[in-house]
């Protein structure tokens, strides 16, 4: 079957129309999983340094205080590659710069087993670090481009889903690499798999349709109709065209963030990701060491840490469900506040190695689920605030804020810590949730309930 818009004036066909006006087809579902591939590598790559620590401690005979600079500056790279990667699919295209920072990352990655000693690696986080934040805008922004309007919800969610998938998949490497092979080996391999997924991308990935709309250029346009007749619609003659981005700017510029239609909505989102990625770099690097400092085995802290992160992937399925019935205001708002009361009754549990650890794992389950999935589903959020011409741009700043929060997660979990254990580290938790709540609350364009035309 295919699908055809009426040209506007007799002269333009409203690429939106076109893809909107049929379910996803095989080829789009190729396309979403190549970059579901390229964000689950995303989530592994980022993992594997935590994982190589404990036998670097060992090699190198330094203490782990020495790989907190390291870490941060990681962080800082991801930051600025968020940052600079949103503005560049916006300018170059989603293609070129999820291909990029795919090959990057994992080149640099495979590089971390040539490191010896801190400092080299240390530069070496940071390179891997700008891929690594530089592919995320693009990745979110070709997920909900891809999707009709009805599914990009779903859509986005399930691209961020799979960074989580990518952090469990770590883990089940690192398990079976480390004992025999190495550290080296881990990033080796962790690596390649990056560049030979890369290589695929770059074979295979077409450009966003929405963003080829964009350009009046014949190449374009012909790489356009390209696309949209693998995906099973034939448009009639005229130029295809995003009829949202008739009237917006034909390059994205920093500014346009700022513009009085767009500027709650970027301030809001910036402190949903900003307080939110804080809360979540807090409970996922320190719950462990809280448990052990407090007497647990090392391997009921690991199952704490397994149960944080498979919350949040769970919480993804609720998410969509509890976006589509009810809105992301009502939704996130509620979620968000939920993890504030949770956390905060985290201060009256009796943290005592002597007892069943069963009845801390769960209430760290709904945790993880909680404030994971407040997190994942800012995403859809952000998808839907900005048009085409500044989706990009806007969602890597968004998220380059986030990555600030979590760049500082170490230093307000260890003064917390430092000042008043865990009950006040749990206290600064709930409230860094209540900042996610008031910032979502500033958000005005929210994505609707299901069936209903405008957010509230």
């Amino acid at each position: 079957m295919t699908a055809e818009s009426e040209p506007t004036g007799g002269e333009t066909i409203d690429v939106s129309r076109l893809i909107d006006g049929q379910p996803v087809g095989r080829y789009q579902l190729l396309i979403l999983l190549l970059v579901g591939l390229a964000i689950i590598m995303d989530g592994l790559e980022n993992r594997l340094l935590p994982l190589a620590i404990p036998p670097l401690l060992k090699e190198w005979a330094t203490t782990r205080e020495a790989f907190a600079l390291t870490t941060s500056v990681g962080l800082a790279g991801m930051v600025l590659g968020t940052t600079l990667g949103g503005m560049m699919g916006d300018r170059w295209g989603r293609r070129r710069t999820i291909v990029g920072s795919v090959l990057i990352f994992g080149a640099v990655t495979a590089l971390h087993a040539l490191a010896s000693d801190v400092p080299v690696l240390t530069v070496m986080r940071f390179l891997a670090g700008l891929g690594l934040g530089g592919l995320m805008p693009s990745a979110a922004s070709m997920f909900a481009e891809l999707s009709p309007g009805r599914s990009r919800t779903l859509a986005v969610t399930i691209g961020m889903v799979c960074v989580p998938v990518g952090g469990v998949l770590s883990g089940l490497l690192g398990a079976a690499v480390l004992p025999t092979m190495g550290w080296r080996a881990l990033f080796v391999i962790g690596g390649f798999i990056a560049l030979a997924i890369g290589t695929i991308l770059f074979l295979i990935l077409p450009e966003s349709p929405r963003y080829l709309a964009r350009s009046s250029r014949d190449e374009d346009q012909q790489a356009l109709r390209l696309i949209l007749s693998r995906m099973g619609l034939q448009p009639g003659p005229g130029r295809i065209v995003d009829a949202s981005e008739v009237s917006a700017a034909r390059t994205a510029a920093f500014s346009e963030l700022f513009a009085q239609r767009f500027r709650l909505d970027t301030l809001g989102l910036w402190g949903a990701f900003f307080f939110a990625l804080m809360v979540l770099y807090m409970e996922s690097q320190w719950m462990p060491t809280i448990l052990t400092d407090r007497g647990y085995g090392i391997e009921i802290a690991s199952i704490a840490s397994s149960c944080l992160a498979f919350g949040g992937m769970f919480a993804s399925v609720f998410g969509v469900y509890a976006l589509s019935r009810l809105g992301s205001r009502v939704a996130l708002m509620g979620m968000a506040s939920g993890a504030v009361i949770l956390t905060l009754g985290l201060t009256q549990l009796p943290m005592n190695p002597a007892s069943s650890p069963l009845p801390l794992l769960i209430l760290l389950t709904l945790v993880g689920f909680l404030v994971g999935g407040t997190q994942i589903m800012i995403y859809p959020v952000a998808t839907h605030v900005y048009p085409t011409s500044l989706r990009s741009t806007g969602i890597g700043w968004a998220v380059g804020m986030g990555r600030i929060g979590s760049v500082i997660s170490p230093f307000v979990a260890t003064s917390a810590l430092a000042a008043g254990g865990y009950r006040l580290f749990f206290i600064a938790m709930a409230f860094g949730m209540v900042c996610v709540v008031l910032s979502l609350w500033t958000i005005r364009r929210h994505v609707p309930v299901r069936g209903t035309p405008n957010a509230s």
